[in-house]
């Protein structure tokens, strides 16, 4: 306690330091005139009686020091006396300043922006309790880019695996209607009712799914999500029990999820329901209903371990495939991060690399805008060495310049961070996972400081321990031998580094424009893609009709209409915009080519001009 309260009592000594100085030489220099005139009293002089008091005192300013050391914090005070003389030396130069923070700006915003988008890919955790154990499992076969179950075989699976305390499954994302009196497009999972418990997640407000809800004909119940809650609720506790009318259908909410909640896949889900398959009809399926199945890892278990464990049944469900597609199916555990990253991991790692080689381009820059500066100050750093300066008193005051000079590069990085991040967000690929949540959070701003003074300590400490030669005083310095090789090799560094950050862009800008002029093997010129979502009670089949140009097609400027896919709940269309007569008579022999191997009825008028297009549905 009497240590707190005397570095209390140092640190209030410090913000009232000149004050207290003032006092300090008042209250000394009384005590110096009251020995002085008992001296005179003895029959000394004023002078020497001065004298002797001085040599008792032990000197005066020896005294100040000593009172100083123990009102205030010395190692504190020290530094805001360096930071103050490098603002000085800043005001001095302000060419060199300028140069070095904008140097540094331009680094540590490159790196903050592009560590903002990684962030998340690489090192953030996922919202969901110990991730380290949830794994994705299922087959792998051509037709489907993921790993998936089918409905004949999962609960086999699930009766009958052992590597894991518990197997989950989903159906995907379907779009679907919120029709209440503020009707909304929404998006909707149907999961397992154990789906939240495997993934270690907890509603928010109310309950998870009770097994009788997530059977054919159950009780109707969902989740909504936080965001759904907030924008169209409100945030309403009154949500719960309330009854929602979803496709037709009137559904009670049973309760809130997270507000960081995503589903394993990074599917938008606004709507959780329950999957309520047909377990029954489903083992006699075949080959059943697509799933995509994810479990937790029973404690110690490893991914090999699961895999090797798996292959029993994975072996009985692939024997019930055709013998003509065994050779395409195979097995896959992994973590739920690779399935959520794919490859973006390896393009996460190029661009961090990338924008750490920048920062290190840009510290070796200020590293040799210091060492400059050193030399032309040797003589400066001379005389304060030859004053009393000690060494570890020179190297604390260059590091102190060099940690200012990166935290104003921090302070002006950040602003720049924020103007790159919405470039970056507005040209990277909307396939990159969280793309759309990068943003400059506290996590982001920790991260940046930090980086700042690591770029401090890296440039700063090879000026730092710049050996200042005597002779400087009598003579002009020269640069030796050895600092002028140093300064090589760092001008050498920072071109290697650039040649390969060049090479790189280069390699990849050609890479890009080799995809965009790729042959695609189809005529895309003037073609447009629309998707339709169509409700699955109110439009139980699109009519054929409604697909055929009419008039109003034609004074748009749609030459034909094609069905490229359809469901019962879905279609997407095709529209292809007209273009000159040589263009459209070729395009009318490809489409006619086309439409006779998919069954579609052709129906040609007089010329190619008024070529129309019927689907059949």
């Amino acid at each position: 306690m009497r240590n707190l309260r005397a570095s209390w009592m140092r640190l209030l000594g410090l913000l009232g330091l000149r004050r207290s100085d003032e006092e300090f030489e008042e209250e000394l220099g009384s005590h110096i005139e009251m020995h002085i005139d008992e001296r005179v009293r003895s029959g000394l002089s004023p002078a020497e009686a001065r004298r002797q008091v001085l040599m008792h005192l032990g000197g005066a300013e020896q005294t100040r020091q000593v009172y100083r050391e123990r009102a205030t914090l010395p190692w504190l005070e020290g530094t805001l006396y360096d930071v103050r003389y490098a603002l000085r030396g800043f005001r001095r130069n302000p060419i060199f300043a300028l140069t070095a923070i904008v140097t540094l700006a331009l680094g540590i915003g490159a790196t903050t922006a592009v560590f903002t988008v990684v962030d998340r890919i690489l090192f953030r955790g996922l919202p969901y309790a110990h991730e380290d154990r949830l794994v994705s499992v299922g087959l792998v076969a051509p037709i489907i880019p993921n790993e998936f179950m089918l409905g004949g075989s999962y609960f086999n699976w699930r009766d009958n695996q052992t590597p894991f305390a518990t197997l989950t499954s989903e159906t995907g994302i379907n779009e679907c209607d919120l029709t209440e009196h503020n009707p909304k497009r929404l998006s909707c999972a149907n999961v397992e009712a154990n789906f939240l418990p495997t993934l270690g997640v907890s509603p928010f407000l109310g309950r998870n799914f009770l097994p009788e809800e997530d059977r054919p004909n159950g009780p109707k119940v969902a989740l909504v999500s936080y965001g759904l809650w907030l924008n169209q609720y409100n945030r309403d506790p009154g949500i719960i029990n309330r009854l929602v009318n979803i496709d037709s259908h009137w559904v009670r909410v049973i309760g809130v999820l997270p507000k960081d909640f995503e589903m394993p896949a990074l599917e938008k889900a606004d709507i959780v329901l329950p999957e309520a398959l047909d377990e029954a009809a489903e083992r006699k399926a075949d080959p059943g209903r697509v799933l995509y199945a994810f479990a937790r890892l029973k404690a110690g278990i490893s991914i090999t371990q699961a895999t090797e464990k798996l292959l029993p049944v994975f072996n009985y469900s692939l024997s019930l495939a055709p013998p003509r597609f065994r050779s395409e199916v195979h097995l896959r555990v992994r973590p739920i991060r690779d399935r959520q990253m794919q490859d973006a991991r390896l393009i996460a790692w190029v661009l961090l690399g990338a924008v750490v080689a920048v920062l290190l381009i840009a510290c070796a820059n200020v590293a040799s805008l210091l060492l400059t500066r050193a030399a032309a100050r040797e003589r400066e750093l001379a005389l304060r060495s030859a004053l009393g300066a000690s060494r570890s008193r020179l190297v604390r005051q260059s590091l102190t310049e060099a940690m200012l000079l990166s935290l104003f590069g921090a302070i002006f990085g950040c602003v720049i961070a924020e103007g790159l991040l919405r470039i970056f967000v507005a040209v990277a690929p909307s396939s990159l996972p969280f793309l759309t949540r990068a943003q400059l959070d506290l996590r982001i701003a920790v991260f940046a400081v930090l980086v700042s003074m690591t770029s401090g300590i890296l440039f700063g400490i090879v000026p730092a321990f710049y050996r200042h030669r005597t002779s400087a005083l009598a003579t002009r310095s020269t640069p030796s031998n050895a600092r002028a090789l140093f300064r090589s090799c760092i001008v050498v560094a920072q071109i290697a580094f650039s040649i390969i950050l060049l090479t790189g862009a280069t390699l990849l800008l050609r890479s890009f424009a080799s995809l965009a002029t790729q042959d695609l093997g189809i005529r895309s010129r003037g073609v447009l893609t629309a998707s339709i979502s169509l409700n699955r009670e109110r439009f139980a089949a699109p009519q054929a009709s409604g697909l055929a140009p009419d008039g109003h097609d034609a004074a748009r400027g749609v030459r034909h209409r094609l069905a490229l896919e359809h469901r019962p709940d879905f279609f997407r269309l095709a529209l292809a915009k007209r273009g000159d007569r040589s263009q459209r008579a070729t395009a009318a022999r490809h489409d006619a080519r086309a439409g006779h191997r998919s069954g579609l009825q052709h129906r040609r008028s007089s010329g190619a001009a008024r070529t129309r297009w019927r689907v059949a549905l």
